[in-house]
């Protein structure tokens, strides 16, 4: 299996979001408190070319206090596509999870940033859903592997702009809610 497999569902989960998200929604707030739909949907786009360059083995700069660009334009599932296109060319090179990979935040092991990106992912396919009224329930293994990680990664110190504090989910809350509540997320 390539690695890049292991994000299958979340992939097409997302895309099928982008696909659905119609023009006069780019403007929508989302949970995700300091997007809005355009912006979450340049947040995927930019950090799959981010992540495509960090499993190459490139240095990788962000500035964290700049405005996000729009990366999107006129066609978001066109930019997505293009964008997972080269996620997916450079995760599935040979070797390329077998390195550490340098990321703005830290160093981590290729198959740690997988792991990483199941749960962010997730997360963010609930903002956009939730956003643009779409409905989006992952499967429950899917969602629990994805608290695990969340719970292994976030720290206090991470605890600011897209993970906040923890919110309660309440006890009938459903896998995903449980999940975004960890995030920091009202559900």
């Amino acid at each position: 299996m390539k690695p890049s497999a292991q994000l299958d569902y979340q992939r097409e989960a997302l895309r099928d979001l982008v696909a659905h998200v119609k023009p006069d929604q780019m403007s929508l707030s989302t949970p995700c408190t300091d997007w809005d739909v355009r912006s979450l949907m340049s947040h995927f786009v930019g950090g799959a070319g981010m992540f495509a360059a960090a499993f190459s083995g490139q240095e990788v700069e962000i500035d964290p206090d700049a405005p996000m660009p729009d990366l999107v334009g006129d066609d978001p599932l066109g930019a997505f596509d293009g964008a997972l296109r080269l996620f997916t060319e450079s995760v599935d090179k040979p070797g390329a999870v077998d390195r550490m990979v340098t990321l703005p935040f830290g160093t981590l092991p290729g198959p740690m940033v997988l792991e990483l990106l199941k749960f962010d992912l997730l997360v963010h396919c609930w903002d956009l859903a939730t956003a643009t009224g779409q409905p989006f329930d992952p499967p429950a293994d899917t969602v629990e592997q994805g608290l695990q990680t969340a719970q292994m990664m976030i720290s206090p110190e991470l605890r600011k702009g897209p993970f906040a504090p923890e919110v309660t989910a309440g006890t009938s809350a459903t896998p995903i809610e449980r999940l975004v509540a960890f995030t920091g997320r009202s559900v």
